[in-house]
């Protein structure tokens, strides 16, 4: 281990026991420390101070002895008079060199352990590293929190609110603004369909309207379809004109002007056909730390396949609704995934889709924030009295209510919009 390391590690700890009300402003774990001494003297600080034991040279050396049997104390009187020839303001960025050695030191334990399964035929282990290489950073994460703590996080949140600086991002539409606040970062949100409803180009609508830089995760069109869907949304022009080349002046420059609200955006596609989970949370982490996305969109949940194909099929998907609601958090970015809606609805009277409609209904039931199934009458019934009209039903709502919201649908165009009762008798009568 290198000597610099442990020689840190030496004059942090001993400012620690000269200075103890320098220990609240550490926030390591005992792993952090590389040297076999170095932990257990911090580990004896920690037991110190939940005994409520006052910290110093003699408490910490009385204390290793009881424990262990073994005397440190020309170790640490050393210590602790070096230590105090170092000024306190010294202690961060030495905390900070051990705790990024420490995650140096974490992270090739890891890929050495991949390499070892690799080299046995453990493919499926890559999974699993790639998860614990995302999470090496959350280690020291703080998860315990008293309820003053949690007190003061919500005024703070109501602050952030009110400051217009909480991270939500706006949809892009009032309708679903109001039913669920916006897109709040580490949410996961399922969209669930009946094929022909709509569920991409929702999507594409709410990429371009809303905020945030998207990241869309298409395993079920190429990005050459996808595009064309965003342009023609975005331009309003007709997408079968575009398919088959018939485009009027007009088309063209509401094309132009559909590629620039596309590209503004600054977002990107990975089209991989059935990508896996690796695939979306290599991606995924690459584009949110390299390139700024804070929003990511996936179509569809159902096209995502699992590493591990010695699992059977409901163990894949609970796998996979767990890894996705773990990105979301992982990142901090909303996370919203469109999903297939069984056959079953169609056999009854209201064909308008539950939440155990939804294909693996029971994995993302559990983990999802919101779920919200489309629903289009006009496509079963061609006399229907909403025509126009595409239903956006809020079956779970941990921000705000459950409830079907109403909005405009203009099927030549394939967007959407807020429903407006008086454009809609406007347009239909």
């Amino acid at each position: 281990m290198n000597v610099e390391v442990i020689d840190q590690e030496r004059l942090v700890l001993g400012i620690m026991i000269v200075k103890p009300e320098m220990i609240t402003e550490l926030n390591m774990q005992v792993s952090d420390f590389g040297h076999v001494e170095s932990q257990a003297y911090y580990e004896s600080i920690q037991r110190l101070v939940s005994r409520k034991e006052p910290v110093g040279i003699f408490s910490v050396i009385e204390d290793i002895k009881n424990e262990t049997g073994a005397c440190h104390k020309d170790m640490l009187m050393s210590m602790a008079n070096e230590s105090a020839q170092h000024p306190s303001m010294a202690f961060s960025d030495y905390a900070q060199r051990i705790k990024k050695e420490s995650l140096s030191r974490k992270a090739f334990k890891i890929i050495n352990e991949l390499t070892i399964d690799l080299n046995a035929g453990k493919t499926e282990s890559i999974a699993e590293t790639v998860s614990k290489l995302m999470g090496i950073d959350q280690a020291d994460k703080n998860y315990s929190h008293s309820f003053d703590e949690a007190a003061r996080l919500v005024f703070n949140d109501i602050d952030k609110t009110l400051e217009g600086n909480n991270g939500m991002l706006s949809t892009g539409f009032n309708s679903l603004n109001k039913a669920m606040g916006g897109l709040f970062p580490s949410d996961l949100i399922i969209i669930p369909a009946r094929p022909a409803m709509g569920k991409t180009a929702v999507m594409v609508n709410m990429f371009l309207e809303g905020e945030g830089i998207p990241g869309i995760i298409s395993g079920e069109q190429g990005v050459t379809q996808l595009a064309t869907r965003a342009l023609c949304i975005g331009g309003g022009v007709n997408h079968h004109s575009v398919r088959t080349g018939m485009l009027e002046d007009k088309d063209w420059d509401n094309l132009t002007l559909g590629t620039a609200k596309f590209t503004d955006k600054k977002g990107f596609i990975f089209d991989k056909p059935a990508p896996t989970m690796l695939d979306i949370e290599k991606v995924c982490r690459r584009w949110v730390f390299k390139n700024n996305v804070n929003v990511i969109f996936i179509d569809y949940a159902q096209r995502i396949s699992h590493e591990n194909r010695k699992l059977n099929k409901y163990e894949q998907m609970s796998d996979i609704a767990m890894r996705l609601k773990e990105l979301a958090r992982a990142l901090n970015v909303p996370v919203i995934a469109l999903a297939q809606v069984n056959r079953a609805c169609e056999g009854r009277p209201d064909r308008r889709p539950q939440m155990g409609d939804i294909a693996d209904a029971s994995a993302f039931e559990k983990e999802a924030d919101a779920i919200i199934t489309l629903y289009r009458d006009e496509v079963y019934n061609e006399e229907s009295n909403e025509k126009g009209v595409i239903e956006l039903d809020f079956k779970k709502n941990r921000h705000g209510p459950t409830g079907c919201i109403k909005m405009t649908w203009k099927p030549q165009f394939m967007r959407i919009e807020d429903f407006s009762a008086y454009e809609y008798q406007q347009s239909y009568d």
